[in-house]
């Protein structure tokens, strides 16, 4: 059975981790008196114990993403519940009893792990002895404390100051705080790098960390957390960012002239000019009919028309041959199916753009701008991929 994860949940989490850290009677777990069970492979048991003689179902769910799925319906007999399933890496597990909306959110790992239901379920708590387990109690002590102190600076501030003065302040605090907090995190998973519970971590605050920070961390893993599904994700999204930004860079840095004005008759008069090619990538190719060395590299230029026509690349031709049934014939010969060639008899074109010899091929980006002078090979093809992507 799924359901998508309901607006409240997400507020009853908040509500779960501010209330955790509120100065209440401190309560112990009950331990079930029932003698330790052996567990098979990968399998784990919660043993659940509570003071309340009015709670009668216990509803366990699983948390994926935004989505619950319920795993089991369990009575709840003489304060007391059992529930069994497997697990081959920890996962979050959420529990509500009776027609209460209210849940609290657990973790569970290949253990025995003990479960107090208290009367306000915010207040519940459950204890393992999975080096898992204590890792993550670890974490969630030090982040509730975090949220328990974010609340109390909102309270400070509750005062009868200027509302611009009490904000300023409150922000810088904030900041403050959030710094203290992301540098926690770091020491925590280099401190935790062969934890299964360290991915969680990873992923809950992803977003906090710069692209630097991201590949460090990742790199601090051991090899085993590495190779877990959620890990190698968060690499490849890692190595997405690095290239994003390395373009950012190139083109921050990157000189780019503008390109000469290029205009002249196509194969059936009409003119063509390169200012009309403008939000295309143009790949500029100054050739000939009688070019030996032009004519094979023409099936690449095919190849290249075909791979990527349809994203945004053009082809612009401008030949040097004097008649035009050479040049026609050519063209024709070689499938040279675009409709965008230029004769230059004259090399007016070949001359403003400093050609002295074909094959020459040039690449123009998509606002019109110079990006690679003559080039060839898988260098071009490779060009003509990143000013796609422009």
């Amino acid at each position: 059975m799924l359901k998508k994860l309901p607006r409240f949940l997400a507020i009853t989490f908040v509500l779960l981790v501010i209330s955790s850290c509120k100065k209440e009677e401190s309560i112990e777990i009950h331990k079930s008196n029932k003698a330790p069970q052996a567990l098979l492979e990968n399998e784990f048991i919660v043993r659940g114990t509570t003071f309340n003689t009015n709670l009668n179902t216990a509803y366990i769910y699983k948390i994926e993403s935004d989505t619950l799925t319920l795993m089991d319906t369990i009575s709840i007999k003489e304060k007391a519940f059992t529930f069994k399933g497997t697990s081959n890496q920890p996962e979050f597990y959420a529990i509500k009893v009776d027609e209460s909306d209210v849940m609290y959110k657990f973790l569970v790992d290949a253990s025995e792990i003990n479960m107090f239901l208290n009367t306000n379920l915010f207040l519940s708590s459950t204890s393992s002895n999975s080096e898992t387990q204590r890792v993550y109690s670890d974490y969630k002590s030090k982040m509730d404390a975090f949220d328990y102190k974010e609340r109390e600076l909102f309270l400070k501030y509750k005062s009868p100051q200027t509302a611009s003065k009490r904000t300023s302040i409150l922000n810088t605090d904030l900041e403050n705080m959030q710094i203290e907090k992301i540098t926690f995190v770091m020491e925590f998973i280099e401190t935790n790098n062969d934890s299964e519970f360290t991915p969680f971590v990873l992923q809950e605050n992803y977003h906090s960390f710069s692209t630097e920070n991201l590949r460090k961390l990742h790199d601090t893993l051991s090899d085993a957390i590495k190779n877990l599904p959620s890990i190698k994700l968060i690499h490849n999204n890692i190595v997405s960012l690095e290239e994003k930004e390395a373009q950012q860079s190139i083109k921050a840095t990157e000189y780019r002239p503008m390109a000469y004005t290029l205009s002249g008759p196509n194969t059936n008069g009409q003119t063509i000019s390169l200012a009309s090619l403008k939000g295309k990538v143009v790949l500029v190719d100054f050739w000939a009919s009688w070019c030996a060395p032009c004519r094979v590299t023409n099936p690449n230029l095919v190849r290249l028309h075909n791979k990527y026509k349809d994203q945004g690349l053009v082809i612009l031709s401008v030949s040097e041959d004097k008649g035009e049934p050479e040049w026609l014939g050519a063209i024709q010969a070689d499938n040279l199916t675009w409709n965008t060639h230029i004769l230059d008899n004259n090399k007016t074109i070949a001359f403003r753009y400093g050609v002295s010899s074909i094959p020459h091929k040039m690449l123009v980006d998509k606002q019109g701008r110079i990006a690679s002078g003559k080039i060839s090979g898988n260098t071009l093809e490779n060009r003509i991929k990143e000013l796609i992507k422009e």
